[in-house]
């Protein structure tokens, strides 16, 4: 089985890349030719753009390959925030995993996933993978694709 959330992850780098474009060229213009006095416009604008990034800080949207075929498991991850860096991959053999648990947090905006291995000092977990950006049926499908490998 195979997700690839590159489309919505597309979307949303898009729309965040846009949104600063937009503010840069308000501002701007506004600076320029002050359309409101006080620079009211200017205020108004920076706080919008610090409610999204904090929204966006909240979600953690991540973009996710997951990939069941063969022998392993693969997934990779890179999150789609503005200062962040670094592409990750896990390659899990079918053999060695042991389970997935899926937490809610951060006033259950956040959706994570906690992957378990088996390892030769016992079991392992691999740090949590936020899954926000993929939808509910994505994550029921992953589950029980897992679930099914699981056993």
């Amino acid at each position: 089985m195979v997700i690839d959330t590159k489309e919505i992850s597309s979307r949303i780098k898009l729309g965040y890349m846009l949104v600063v474009l937009v503010l840069v060229i308000v501002v701007v213009l506004d600076l320029i030719y002050t359309w409101v006095p006080n620079h009211i416009l200017d205020y108004v604008c920076i706080g919008l753009f610090v409610l999204l990034v904090a929204y966006l800080s909240a979600k953690k949207f991540n973009y996710i390959y997951y990939n069941s075929d063969g022998f392993k498991i693969i997934l990779k991850y890179t999150s789609l925030s503005l200062f962040s860096a670094g592409n990750f991959k896990l390659e899990i053999p079918k053999k060695d995993f042991v389970g997935i648990e899926v937490k809610k947090s951060c006033l259950g905006m956040r959706t994570m996933a906690v992957i378990y291995v088996r390892t030769p000092n016992g079991t392992g977990k691999f740090k949590p993978i936020s899954v926000s950006v993929m939808s509910q049926n994505e994550l029921q499908e992953m589950m029980s694709d897992l679930d099914s490998i699981k056993r």
